[in-house]
């Protein structure tokens, strides 16, 4: 039988609790729908990637369309891999969507102020951080979810066509085959940027709206 103090044991566990204190509890265990979570700042954070990352793929894209022959290969292999990081990104924000969607405002939580602050049942998957209470702040950030939600499909549907095609048909004339689509890219990726920055404000908002909140319980009676 292998013993828990074992080499290999020890290292996972090690593994573990650095996960933790680089995470926080918010993320431990958030894994499935109906038990996963947020922070503001954990959407706030994930937005901001997204549109780095969205920009970035824009970029790939145009050294696509303005390369030669013989700077395709390098261009595609750039372009390829935004697209895999901009979808790994888009994902969160689906994820972010779905959740305020089916759980509503339990799905945004307060963040831990550190991981010394974890209490172990909170390691449960069935576990519950304390809900964030926004009010009428919430509505605004989840209907923008859903509008970004919305334009990241259109983005990802162009942005994956094109790199599969281009896959078969890595060739000048492959992308000229390719400039509608490349072009409704555009549109599509000005849709989500600017989603995206419509539910940062949103969320921004909600922060200030909270903070001030969490103050105002806070404070001692004169």
């Amino acid at each position: 039988m292998r013993q828990l103090n074992s080499p290999r044991s020890l290292v996972w566990l090690a593994v573990v609790f650095i996960g933790i204190s680089l995470t926080g509890c918010t993320s431990w265990w958030g894994g499935s729908r109906q038990g996963s979570s947020a922070s503001l700042q954990t959407v706030q954070e994930d937005l901001q990637y997204a549109q780095l990352k969205t920009q970035e793929t824009r970029k790939a894209l145009e050294d696509i369309k303005f390369a030669d022959e013989a700077d395709l290969p390098r261009a595609y292999r750039a372009f390829r891999e935004e697209v895999n990081t901009m979808t790994g990104a888009g994902e969160k924000l689906v994820q972010h969507a779905d959740g305020m969607n089916y759980q509503g405002n339990s799905y945004l939580v307060e963040a831990e102020k550190s991981a010394g602050e974890c209490r172990y049942p909170r390691l449960s998957r069935n576990a519950r951080l304390p809900r964030m209470e926004l009010g009428d702040a919430f509505e605004p950030i989840a209907e923008q979810g859903q509008a970004v939600q919305r334009a990241y499909r259109a983005f990802e549907f162009d942005i994956e066509a094109i790199e599969e095609y281009l896959s078969h048909e890595l060739s000048e004339q492959g992308v000229r085959d390719m400039e509608v689509l490349m072009r409704k890219s555009e549109v599509d990726g000005d849709s989500l940027l600017y989603a995206l920055e419509a539910e940062l404000s949103v969320v921004d908002r909600a922060q200030r709206a909270y903070s001030e909140t969490a103050q105002g319980k806070g404070a001692t009676p004169p």
